[in-house]
């Protein structure tokens, strides 16, 4: 049986920077270096995506088709 991974423990002021921080990032007020970031992690993703279903006869075996 696996075991659950319960959240940890955070203190009130984790949780607020945390909804801050996620808040920022949804409203799109990043810096240009972290513009760059998510940009070069997202190419990062895509091409590890299509070298993954390359590898399995250009299906997805995560989703199923």
């Amino acid at each position: 049986m696996i075991q659950a991974v319960p959240n940890p423990k955070m203190t009130k002021t984790e949780v607020e920077n945390f909804r801050r921080e996620f808040r920022r990032i949804k409203d799109g007020r990043l810096t240009p270096e972290e513009k760059k970031m998510v940009a070069e992690r997202v190419a990062k993703m895509k091409k590890t995506a299509e070298i993954f279903i390359s590898n399995n006869g250009g299906k997805n075996p995560i989703l199923g088709y």
